[in-house]
């Protein structure tokens, strides 16, 4: 009974790993690429502060969000609960 249903969920198995895959490769080139223009932001931010402080606080919350704190951490999450899934279908 076992392997029959490890067979049956073999696919669906297979597409959620190689999903994951994709979506691990993304958050790697998203940290590296992301956290240099998070750097960025944050000089601009610091340079805008001394000019208008409304604009250097959006781009602090801009910074924050592309750094590899803010949006690649949302997509850790997704990760973990799709690993979670593999192995409850893992059986």
């Amino acid at each position: 009974m076992r392997l029959f249903f490890n067979l049956l969920f073999l696919p669906v198995r297979i597409v959620i790993t190689v999903f994951i895959w994709v979506c691990m490769l993304l958050l790697w080139i998203s940290g590296k690429i992301l956290g240099l223009a998070a750097g960025l932001l944050m000089l601009l931010a610091l340079a805008v502060l001394t000019y208008s402080v409304k604009n250097a606080i959006i781009l602090f919350v801009l910074a924050l969000l592309i750094s590899p704190v803010g949006i690649p951490m949302i997509a850790v999450g997704v990760l973990a609960v799709l690993n979670k899934v593999v192995c409850l279908l893992r059986l």
